[in-house]
């Protein structure tokens, strides 16, 4: 998994980013298993910062599901440091896109105990 993120960075980000309240979401394998919860901390048109719900263990890809707009895109852990994650967004046509149907489960009120 990528380092810690440094405290003096530089600024990487071609798009502005824009903070965010209160906007939930959710972690889901490149398989499609419910990982665990988060929230978005801010987003930009190439990534986001999100903080993790709990101590879950969270692999460098995955499906980062936003409960306001009830769709996916791939994400790639760029830093972690303290359950918060910096991850961008990434097209890659060898994985599959999730499902309509397990869209809708996690869009749902008892999503973590489909499947």
């Amino acid at each position: 998994m990528p380092s810690s993120a440094p405290e003096n960075r530089t600024e990487k980000r071609r798009e502005e980013r824009k903070k965010t309240r209160l906007r939930s979401g959710k972690l889901v394998s490149l398989d499609g298993q419910f990982l665990t919860e988060c929230q978005f901390q801010n987003i930009a048109g190439g990534g986001a910062r999100i903080r993790i719900v709990g101590q879950s263990a969270v692999p460098n890809r995955f499906w980062l599901f936003d409960d306001q707009y009830c769709g996916a895109l791939v994400t790639e852990v760029v830093w972690s440091k303290d359950g918060e994650f910096g991850v961008r967004f990434v097209q890659d046509p060898s994985i599959a896109p999730l499902n309509d149907t397990l869209l809708n489960t996690l869009a749902g009120k008892y999503y973590s105990l489909a499947r």
